[in-house]
């Protein structure tokens, strides 16, 4: 037999990890018996965020559920502003069949460049980002998750969308390259007799069996805050709204902003918008074309006093700026000077949907024409922004239907209530404090205009309002609910005896 041969005296290294065998140092990356991860240092593209599940819900502030309606709410937004922008008579088709949704507008259409930027997935494309004013189109992703939607819901397989304006129809496909984490996106242009608004088409399996109920529910949400739409529908039937007031007024896109509407961070930040957009090769802007931007100053004479008062006389944009940044002081100084020689805005301008035909339309859904409350308050917040708050309630006249609440901001309907926060309660606490509960025959309208909204999500699903606003907002409910409360407290005292 061989003698046992004795192994070498072991013990710690003062360096954790480390053993001492026999005098030597041995680590675990030297040791045969410990194989070693030799780990390399990966980049990976960030083009492919929009395309996930996870990503959708930040963009959007909606579940996958929901989906189908952010798609209808983005196409809608994006059409009425556009028929605004162009001055006509609010008009806009849809159709829905075979899982293909199409929305056309009477707008002054989109143009082949910005199609192009809204599929560089690499960078935001947006026109309201740093315009503060009472418009739609909340998201600010322009037709970006139009096209990822569909692409996540098919179980990952493509997305297909068509944009046919000023005689061009654009296919486009979108599809994901897994190994290099990136969108490939294929973009047919070809001739199209659309010359007038813009016609998009969307094709996905991601709308269930209920999709034309939520379309028409949608479509009817939109003519109640907007008197002066006009909407006609195809599907498996018809349907038509109307405008009532096609000379309704409102804040439109299109309309000059007010100086009193920006911080001296927010103007800072849409100078260096500016700024960047030059940079990248757009037209050089001088101070005096950005002031006449704004209402109230398109007169030469005032901009003249204003930019003089500054030395900004013929001065670029540019002036403004230095060492990579905006000249903050004098950014500061000329949006002092724009608000001294401009008035605040009215509340009312900002545009009033009116008792008269939110009363009809609450008739149209069978809502008890003695039971109708509409309450309004217009003011102004205390940065200088005005406001108009509206709401309603009305009794359905079938006392089996369920609580219905339409909710919206700056004219559009909301897909679920954003006024989560008011002060210590929320719309809903509201509604409950005032017995209107879930399983109340009742029908509630709240809506709010203002130039700007600040959100607590990505999405942009949940919004956080000023002190008085708040206040104002729940003053408004308690006013129209407050005589179904009273009503349900006597019976509720009347059955206790």
């Amino acid at each position: 037999m061989k003698p046992k041969t004795k192994e070498p005296p072991r013990r710690l290294s003062e360096r954790e990890g480390e053993e001492v065998i026999d005098g030597e140092t041995v680590t675990p990356t030297t040791s045969p018996c410990k194989p070693a991860l030799q780990r390399r240092t990966f980049t990976t593209s960030r083009l492919l965020e929009y395309f996930s599940e996870k990503e959708l819900v930040l963009q959007t502030g909606h579940d996958r559920n929901a989906w189908a309606e952010v798609l209808v709410k983005e196409l809608l937004d994006n059409a009425l502003d556009a028929a605004e922008d162009a001055g006509a008579d609010a008009a806009i088709q849809v159709s829905f069949s075979n899982g293909e949704l199409t929305v056309a507008d009477n707008g002054p259409g989109i143009a082949a460049e910005v199609v192009r930027r809204i599929l560089d997935f690499s960078s935001k494309t947006s026109s309201k980002d740093f315009y503060i004013s009472p418009t739609r189109g909340a998201q600010g992703n322009a037709l970006k998750t139009v096209l990822a939607i569909p692409y996540v819901l098919s179980g990952n397989l493509s997305s297909r969308l068509e944009i046919e304006s000023r005689g061009v129809k654009h296919e486009i496909e979108v599809t994901v390259n897994r190994i290099k984490q990136e969108p490939v996106v294929t973009h047919t242009p070809i001739p199209s007799d659309v010359k007038i608004g813009t016609v998009v088409r969307v094709s996905s399996s991601c709308f269930g069996d209920d999709a034309e109920t939520r379309i028409l529910q949608r479509l009817a949400n939109y003519h109640l805050l907007n008197p002066h739409l006009s909407v006609a529908y195809v599907g498996t039937g018809k349907r038509s709204w109307d405008g009532s007031d096609a000379v309704w007024v409102k804040w439109r896109p299109s309309d000059p902003i007010s100086p009193h509407w920006y911080d001296a961070e927010q103007f800072t930040g849409l100078v260096a918008a500016y700024l960047s957009a030059e940079q990248d090769g757009a037209p050089a802007r001088s101070v005096r074309e950005v002031v006449a931007n704004f209402r109230g100053l398109s007169s030469t004479v005032r901009q003249k006093e204003i930019l003089s008062a500054l030395n900004l006389t013929g001065a670029r944009l540019s002036a403004l700026a230095g060492n990579g940044d905006v000249n903050r002081e004098l950014a500061g100084k000329l949006l002092a000077g724009m608000k001294a020689a401009s008035c605040e805005v009215k509340p009312q301008a900002l545009g009033i949907i009116g008792e008269d035909h939110i009363r009809r339309e609450f008739l149209v859904r069978e809502c008890n024409e003695n039971s109708i409350r509409y309450k309004k308050i217009i003011g102004t917040d205390s940065h200088a922004r005005p406001y108009v708050i509206e709401t309603a309630y009305g009794v359905f006249n079938d006392e089996d239907k369920a609580r219905e609440v339409v909710t919206g901001l700056n004219f559009s309907p909301c897909i679920c209530n954003p006024f989560k926060r008011l002060e210590w309660t929320s719309l809903s606490g509201v509604l409950a404090r005032n017995y209107v509960n879930e399983d109340a025959p009742c029908l509630v309208l709240m809506h709010l205009t203002a130039p700007h909204l600040q959100y607590s999500d990505r999405g942009k699903s949940s919004v956080e309002l000023p002190t008085e606003v708040a206040q104002a907002i729940s003053a408004a409910v308690n006013s129209v609910s407050g005589e179904y409360a009273r009503i349900v407290k006597a019976t509720i005292r009347s059955q206790e005896r």
